[in-house]
């Protein structure tokens, strides 16, 4: 092999409206940036950016010291022939350019990573992309396994059968698998048994945004934050994200207690957010209910830092961004008491049953009416806070390089890896 091991990343640069998912593709991106003076010494590894633009013709940008590598299928045509000859003939054109056998001459992939002597490929997000070259697999959830009732992993654009055609076809071909958790971990063996050891788990790091600075949004005045206590949940309008039931315990907390907090639902709509406001209306809670819309990550932490709470009232595992955000930004958390929550939040949080709307109820009544119980929330997570912020997910990652290294160096430059 090269003197250097080159690591095509599979970048879906996603929109803010992403949510946590973006979040967290913007984190690694940051962690790896700062990491290429360390890599330049060492000589060991060597990064590409791909991500699949159709507007663009562009083949290769260079950013942040970066090559980006656009692996839209009509640039990589016009890249190798003429686009009237590779209308005619693609497969036998790619196939005598780059000398690639001719079962991988469907594969963009295959076609870049003998143009460009990728040795391994990484894909930060779940995805179905053809290629004979050794990868490594991220897996967020299994919600389609675990909660095969919701619309949007059933019925949606990315059907039960999609889903499930994706998973099968990339988990057992890829060479690690990553995960967040020891949740993850054991959703990911019960559904596609597999060898133990090839699933690694990579915890969620902090969000870059909770260490930039805050900023006050238009919506929240001085005299409201004076004379308000609010909620906040981040999230985008997913069925699975069960804010009915946030709206159900408001709605209780009002009728039986005449406790009348606010909440901030923020996140992009999903299909979702119309039920939602219907319900809002029905429920008669306008006054105590704001959907602010898209909020930039300045005005998200201000929203974590000052309010009295973040309920996140998920029904999917294995883990997600937000609890850690709220955690290191010192906002207390309560959240549904899922296996993959209580695994990743521990003692630090108050937990409710999912679908129990008097639960939530009870946990936003004593948090809104103690404060010291806040202030003990708060103290428990300090130790936790300082796990989170040691984590760098990148690092992780390049102890997977290293070990792939050793096993590279098993196959000359020249050998084509089927």
């Amino acid at each position: 092999m090269s003197k250097k091991l080159k690591v095509g990343i599979l970048f879906k640069d996603m929109m803010p409206e992403s949510g946590g998912a973006s979040s967290l593709t913007k984190t690694i991106y940051s962690e790896i940036f700062q990491s290429r003076s360390e890599d330049i010494q060492n000589e060991k590894f060597e990064y590409v950016f791909l991500f699949d633009d159709t507007n663009g013709t562009q083949y290769k940008i260079k950013k942040d010291g970066f090559d980006f590598i656009n692996i839209n299928k009509k640039v990589i045509q016009q890249k190798i022939k003429n686009k009237k000859s590779l209308q005619r003939n693609f497969k036998e054109n790619i196939k005598r350019k780059l000398h690639i056998p001719y079962e991988d001459n469907k594969s963009v992939l295959n076609v870049i990573a003998k143009e460009e002597k990728i040795d391994i490929f990484w894909f930060l997000f779940p995805c179905s992309i053809e290629t004979s070259f050794p990868y490594i697999y991220t897996i967020w959830d299994l919600g389609h396994r675990s909660t095969p009732y919701f619309p949007e992993v059933s019925r949606s654009g990315w059907t039960w059968t999609s889903r499930e055609k994706l998973y099968k076809k990339m988990v057992y071909r890829a060479s690690y698998i990553i995960t967040g958790n020891e949740t993850g971990k054991k959703e990911i063996l019960e559904n596609y048994p597999m060898r133990e050891s090839k699933i690694r788990i990579v915890p969620f790091p902090v969000a870059d945004f909770c260490k930039r600075q805050e900023k006050q949004p238009s919506f929240i005045s001085a005299d409201f934050l004076k004379s308000e206590k609010y909620f906040f949940y981040p999230s985008q309008f997913w069925p699975h994200k069960n804010h009915i039931l946030i709206l159900n315990a408001l709605k209780e907390l009002r009728d039986t207690f005449s406790i009348r907090p606010k909440i901030f639902f923020t996140g992009s709509d999903k299909g979702n957010k119309n039920y939602i406001q219907e319900k809002v209306r029905e429920y008669n809670l306008e006054d105590q209910v704001i959907f602010t819309g898209f909020v930039s990550d300045e005005e998200l932490k201000f929203l974590y830092t000052h309010a009295t709470a973040m309920i996140f009232a998920s029904l999917m595992d294995p883990n997600n961004m937000p609890p850690i955000e709220s955690t290191f930004l010192e906002c207390p958390v309560i959240i549904t008491d899922l296996e993959g929550h209580k695994e990743q939040l521990k003692n630090t949080c108050l937990y409710f049953n999912g679908y129990n709307s008097k639960e939530l109820c009870m946990q936003m009544k004593k948090i809104l009416e103690n404060d010291s119980i806040r202030k003990k929330l708060i103290a428990s997570q300090k130790k936790l806070k300082t796990e989170f912020e040691n984590i760098n997910y990148f690092s992780e990652i390049k102890k997977i390089l290293e070990e792939f290294f050793l096993i590279r160096q098993t196959w000359g430059d020249d050998f084509v890896h089927l």
